[in-house]
């Protein structure tokens, strides 16, 4: 290739690098190519015949121009103002339902009842207090006859067990040594698992009848009737005991300081602090006969809470497709200063199937997991806690619908609309433009932009706010405020 064909094509590339340049970088030199023609008057410098009038806006037959606004560096402090660089990211659509927070039906609340006939001797817990699992409640002393009877039997067996072992351990040298024939030892032994099972029956009694396994075990130990029993808060440290356990234990020889970590098989075990229990209500007071069945004390278990939201029927197809997809739900609660408390990453449990009559609401529910807001200690050493969330508090569920890719996300507060048109003011220099968007969403908070070419990201800086006070202003400047009309102020024509 000769040196002017290299010319030639050198030529060709560099002009059209630099127009590609211009046309990607038109929106900073369009305003100043407009102010150097005299289309927009505004910016341009004033001259005696035109000292004072504002061209902005004003219309002498040249092509239309975008509003601008001009603020000064103190202006913008005062206003607070704020720039975002434009940028894509995803964004979800959101509906807002109504929601109020209520206990999680059959696990907040626990009733307490008594499992033996007796007298309640005494109270350990007052109204509202906090209990945790294993603390007492309340003495109770057994008044029936029949759980008397069966503890009763049940010291007999162990009596004859004992009898049956000394035995034992007496002929046993003389069977090892043919003193006396082994048929002696075989009955003793075969009348010692006799006496196993009859104390194996007997201890299933005593639990059918009431006692807990602690219970239990502390007659097994001590070998006395039991004249009173504490009840309380279910739940606690220790493995599970059955009956068969318990048939170990004069075997082992077991402290009594043992008999304290067994719980009932039927009660889950718990690492102590994970359940906070309130007291409700206390149904019963001292020297009250109480029957097995009857409420003794009622508990309140607030560590975790339920989010009824209250969906009308229309939603609840979006409602189906959120639990389904278990795209996450923030919840914002109302709170008495007004600063705002929200939870988010919530998942939708289930949705109701049915839909109420008259409101043609459909619920569906969220757990809520709660913490402790603030501890206080009365002066009788009383513990009591204030929980953050409550049930009957109100919130606003935002709950995701739909996912926006590629998308400009603003405040809402950087967005004005007047009609069916909507703008964002843009930075041009050291001035503001108005410039017209396409909204694919708006609510309190957030607003979406449509990315169709007007603003461009990583280029184009915005207000982020005040974009309110800003049309204000800007219309106060062309005129179209505080009484409407195009200010002639100075004009000389």
């Amino acid at each position: 290739m000769n040196t002017g064909l290299k010319r030639i094509v050198l030529g060709t590339v560099l002009l059209a690098a630099c127009g590609v340049t211009a046309f990607a970088t038109r929106s900073r030199w369009q305003g100043w190519l407009d102010q150097a023609r005299g289309t927009s008057p505004a910016a341009a410098p004033e001259t005696e015949e035109h000292a004072g009038h504002d061209h902005a806006g004003h219309d002498h037959g040249g092509a239309e121009v975008k509003p601008v606004l001009t603020l000064s560096d103190q202006a913008k402090q005062n206003l607070g103002l704020e720039m975002a660089e434009i940028r894509l990211s995803d964004y979800w659509r959101t509906i807002q339902i109504p929601g109020i927070v209520s206990e999680q039906q059959g696990h907040s609340e626990r009733r307490i009842p008594a499992t033996v006939a007796g007298i309640v001797t005494r109270l350990y817990v007052f109204p509202g207090q906090s209990v945790r699992p294993g603390d007492p409640l309340m003495d109770v002393q057994p008044t029936s006859e029949l759980l008397t009877a069966a503890q009763a039997s049940l010291l007999r067996t162990l009596q004859d067990i004992e009898l049956i072992d000394i035995e034992l351990k007496r002929i046993t040298p003389l069977v090892e040594s043919g003193a006396l024939p082994a048929k002696n030892k075989i009955e003793k032994e075969y009348e010692r698992r006799r006496l196993e099972s009859q104390q194996l029956v007997q201890t299933q009694e005593l639990l059918v009848r009431g006692l807990a396994p602690e219970q239990i075990g502390t007659i097994v130990e001590s070998k006395l009737l039991i004249r009173k029993f504490t009840v309380r808060v279910p739940g606690g440290k220790g493995p599970a005991v059955d009956a068969k356990t318990l048939l170990e234990l004069p075997r082992r020889g077991a402290p009594r300081f043992m008999m304290a970590t067994l719980v009932n098989e039927e009660s889950p075990a718990m690492e102590p602090g994970n359940d906070i229990y309130s007291v409700e209500a206390i149904d019963v007071f001292p020297g009250k006969l109480v029957q097995p069945g009857d409420v003794l004390v009622d508990l309140a278990l607030h560590t975790v809470l339920d989010i009824a939201g209250q969906a009308f029927e229309r939603d609840s197809p979006l409602i189906l497709r959120t639990m389904q997809e278990k795209w996450a739900v923030t919840a914002t609660f109302e709170t008495a200063d007004g600063t705002a408390l929200t939870r988010d990453n919530l998942k939708i449990r289930y949705l109701e199937s049915t839909v109420d009559g008259l409101s043609r609401i459909q619920k569906f529910h969220i757990p809520l997991v709660n913490q402790v807001l603030r501890e206080t200690t009365g002066d009788d050493g009383i513990v009591y806690h204030a929980w953050l969330f409550r049930p009957g508090q109100r919130v606003r569920l935002s709950v995701p619908v739909e996912k926006l890719t590629e998308r400009i996300v603003l405040p809402a507060e950087a967005v004005i609309q007047e009609g069916s048109d909507a703008y964002v003011f843009r930075a041009n220099g050291r001035q503001l433009e108005r410039t017209a968007i396409v909204l694919e969403h708006l609510d309190s908070r957030m607003a979406v932009i449509k990315n169709d070419g007007t603003l461009t990201p990583g280029f184009d800086l915005v207000a982020r706010n005040h974009a309110y006070q800003l049309n204000l202003e800007l219309k106060k400047k062309l005129g179209e405020g505080g009484g409407g009309g195009h200010s002639h102020e100075g004009h000389n024509h």
